[in-house]
């Protein structure tokens, strides 16, 4: 008796959550359809959408269990979004194999301000052989320390914007022309064009605005989430008219602070191929947080312009920071 009133509450409990559930996936992404990144609290929903998902690990087996086929029916609908956000980082990449010789790789590396272990970063970027790499928060003091524990790079190139934030680029091949991307709305921005074995080939390191909201006082979220959406609207919508009104490949390695289901990763994806979308596999998270031992969303990217493909993409070791790497193998594009 007991057991068949336990199992009976539930069955209840487990399809009211499960349909207020459903219920509020399907109007999160309504909303979504509409709306977008418009406001400022759907804008945070599809910021963190991957763990909107997160009960459905819960609600499933229990179904499965309680033998709840209405409820299974009705979890179609989460599980379908999911795969069409998420499923195709999931599949092969199906990139068409080409000489060695047209290749080159390129890196996007946030170092993270407060470290100082340049072996362990060194390690790390010996470790994936990039051609070209691009820094994010480079402390102005240490760029000297930096550049000794990468000999192999003799061409380098740091912009400073402020005393945390610096962006930067080491390569291997010669860089002939640099400029600040204009500040603002880039206010760590860094645009160069590379030879690239007579090939000019710009390269554009930038660092967007953080989501660095819950340093703030509470009163303030609102008012800094805001800002810093709109800030971001802003550069990645420079970086647009950059790439539009080009006269060259481009590759930019970028601390987005972006999520892929973000309206600014699809604005730029307009212009742009994400590398790692069209050819890494798996869910590719970039950034840790706290003393969480693995990292918990993509926000590293490396994006290049229709005149180049993506051979293969990867996160490579952190080397000391709170970000990830982003690796891209790129070649130009067959005519």
């Amino acid at each position: 008796m007991f057991r068949h009133r336990f199992r009976a509450k539930l069955q209840y409990l487990t399809q009211l959550l499960g349909w207020l559930y459903i219920g509020a996936i399907a109007l999160w992404f309504g909303l979504r359809l509409v709306f977008f990144d418009r406001f400022w609290w759907l804008a945070l929903l599809n910021t963190i959408a991957f763990y909107l998902f997160v009960p459905v690990v819960l609600l499933l087996p229990l179904s499965i269990w309680l033998r709840l086929r209405g409820l299974l029916l009705g979890l179609a609908l989460p599980i379908a979004i999911f795969v069409g956000l998420f499923g195709p980082l999931f599949l092969p990449s199906w990139a068409a194999p080409a000489p060695d010789s047209q290749n080159f790789k390129v890196m996007s590396f946030n170092l993270l301000w407060s470290n100082e272990n340049y072996a362990q970063i060194a390690q790390s970027i010996r470790a994936a052989a990039p051609d070209i790499v691009g820094f994010q928060e480079v402390r102005p003091p240490n760029i000297e320390a930096l550049t000794a524990a990468l000999p192999d790079y003799p061409y380098t190139l740091f912009h400073q914007s402020d005393n945390y934030h610096t962006v930067g680029l080491m390569s291997r091949f010669p860089i002939v022309a640099s400029e600040q991307l204009p500040d603002p709305p880039v206010e760590r921005g860094l645009q160069t064009v590379i030879d690239l074995d007579g090939t000019p080939l710009t390269v554009i390191v930038a660092h967007l605005a953080p989501n660095n909201m819950p340093l703030f006082p509470l009163c303030e979220f609102v008012g800094q989430t805001q800002d810093r959406y709109t800030r971001r609207a802003n550069e990645v919508e420079q970086l647009k008219q950059v790439v539009q009104t080009r006269d060259r490949p481009t590759v930019i390695l970028c601390d987005c602070n972006m999520t892929d289901t973000s309206q600014t990763h699809a604005q730029l994806k307009s212009v742009l191929t994400d590398s790692f979308q069209q050819t890494g596999w798996g869910l590719g998270h970039t950034l840790r947080l706290g003393s969480i031992p693995w990292p918990l969303q993509r926000v590293d990217y490396v994006w290049h312009t229709a005149d180049l493909q993506s051979v293969s993409a990867e996160v490579g070791d952190r080397g000391g920071s709170d970000h990830y790497p982003v690796i891209a193998t790129l070649r130009p594009q067959s005519s």
